[in-house]
């Protein structure tokens, strides 16, 4: 069958008008979404083997860090202290979860639920993500999260795997030439995470308040009173300022997300899933009086 140009031009602006149209809808639903309370749902698992079984090799000086604005699921709501800013909520992945859990080859490291208000990227905060293992204090899965929206919703990860170096092992301290004193030792510095103020104790203060649609972009107010423009980073002085691993695997990932859809971030050591769902009102709680447990 043969098709003249007019037929082929027609047919073109049909496809041109459908994707535009396919846009529009796109752009109006994410722009509904600043500001709306969403349930998220992550589940963050590593592969035993996973290293081995691919081509790829452990970094040999990843970057690791904190951003400086950040909440966690100890940071205080504003509108009441007692609460947790990231309020929590029931798993609904309960059955991938428990998939995974049969497998020897997968270890699930961080299964929790939250509702969150979703601002735009410039106002949204990093949540820290810690899990598995604990090994002073630092967790063997840590990092942090970021959701935001523009003109769809939006997910940045930036976890990190680490396998520290045996307790009983001397860290190498090769001299360079001629040197007088031995160099640093080998390993790979793993940041220690900031922590939250302890909610009783922050009553008085303004921490970030995610629940209730906090509207000021520059003046954010996060733990300890101060905005995330000059709020340091840094642990309590009993922690030590980093800690040494044998290596650590990254996943850094930027991923285009649609609400109740549930995603699949892969990589050969670690894995996410996570799925975001929009708050109805009659999903709303009928009272908040008493702070709700986080799901283990």
């Amino acid at each position: 069958m043969t098709f003249t140009n007019k037929q082929v031009t027609a047919r073109l602006k049909q496809v041109a008008s459908a994707a535009l149209l396919a846009l529009c809808a796109a752009g109006a639903e994410a722009a509904g979404y600043a500001g709306t309370q969403f349930e998220i749902e992550m589940v963050v698992f590593a592969r035993e083997n996973g290293m081995n079984q691919s081509r790829e090799t452990w970094p040999a000086a990843p970057r690791l860090d904190y951003s400086k604005r950040w909440v966690d699921f100890n940071t205080p709501s504003r509108g009441d202290p007692m609460l947790p800013a990231l309020q929590p909520a029931p798993n609904q992945l309960n059955n991938k979860v428990a998939a995974l859990q049969r497998d020897p080859g997968y270890k699930v490291l961080f299964h929790k639920t939250w509702r969150q208000v979703l601002q735009n990227e410039r106002n949204a905060p990093a949540i820290l993500i810690s899990g598995g293992p604990q090994d002073g204090n630092h967790h063997q899965l840590e990092g942090s999260v970021t959701l935001s929206v523009s003109r769809y919703l939006h997910l940045s990860t930036d976890l990190w795997f680490s396998e520290w170096l045996p307790q009983t092992a001397t860290p190498s301290f090769p001299m360079s030439q001629g040197a007088d004193e031995p160099s640093a030792p080998q390993g790979i510095a793993v940041p220690t995470r900031p922590r939250a103020a302890v909610m009783a104790a922050a009553a008085s203060e303004e921490p970030l308040e995610l629940g209730g649609g906090n509207t000021r972009s520059e003046a954010a107010v996060f733990n300890n009173g101060s905005s995330f423009s000059d709020r340091p980073i840094s642990a309590t002085a009993a922690e030590p300022m980093e800690k040494l691993a044998a290596r650590v695997a990254v996943l850094q990932e930027e991923r285009r997300l649609r609400s109740g859809e549930l995603h699949y971030i892969d990589h050969p050591k670690l894995g996410v899933l996570v799925e975001v769902r929009a708050v109805t009102p009659q999903d709303e709680p009928e009272s908040q009086d008493e702070p709700m447990e986080f799901n283990p």
